[in-house]
Order: C-alpha cells, then sequence, then structure tokens
C-alpha cells in the first residue's frame, strides 16, 4: 500500500496479579513503492517511514477498564526545538536587515 498511514495498536499486555496492563501507541507510516517492468526484468524501489510515540496504558482489573494517558515530554521538547530551529534563523534575518537598513 502506498501513501500515509496512521494506526493505534496495542502491545503485549502484561498480567499483575489480578490486573492486565495493556501499552497503547500511535504509529504513523509512509509507504512508496515502485516497479518497473522491462523486457526481461523487473525492477523496483522505493521509502518507507515509520513514527511511533506512546499514548497510554490500559489497564483491566476486577473493577472495570481504566485508561492512563502518557504525557510524552520527548514528543513536546522536540517539537520546541523544531519550533526554535525554523523561527531563530528568521528572526535573525529580520534583525540582520533592520540592522544593515538603519546603519545606512
Amino acid at each position: 500500500m502506498n501513501g500515509l498511514k496512521r494506526e493505534t495498536i496495542q502491545g503485549q499486555p502484561l498480567r499483575v496479579g489480578d490486573r492486565e496492563i495493556v501499552p497503547e501507541a500511535e504509529v504513523w507510516s509512509f509507504q512508496a513503492r515502485q516497479l518497473g517492468l522491462q523486457a526481461n526484468a523487473a525492477s523496483g524501489g522505493g521509502a518507507w517511514w515509520s513514527w511511533s510515540h506512546p499514548t497510554a496504558l490500559i489497564e483491566r482489573g476486577p473493577n472495570g477498564e481504566q485508561r492512563v494517558r502518557i504525557n510524552d515530554v520527548n514528543l513536546q521538547f522536540e517539537i520546541a526545538l523544531l519550533v526554535a530551529a525554523i523561527m531563530l534563523p528568521v528572526l535573525l534575518t529580520i534583525f540582520t536587515y533592520w540592522a544593515n537598513r538603519s546603519s545606512d
């Protein structure tokens, strides 16, 4: 299958006493395949990318099911670094332009 795909998957359940704990993660993936046919041979190639992050722990016990959300601090830190990496050059370019313009 070609294209972007988003899935929520559950891992192997872990038994702890009378409780069962199931990890859950969100997985984003992209797949592109190509196939080339020639007179006497076939050639192919493509690309595949996958990214996942934990979303919750599901606890099943005698009192029912409880979902505990996971706060992914690493993801938040990565987003902050990405925003800084994009904004810093833009701001430096603007300030350099203003400094050069005001010195003329």
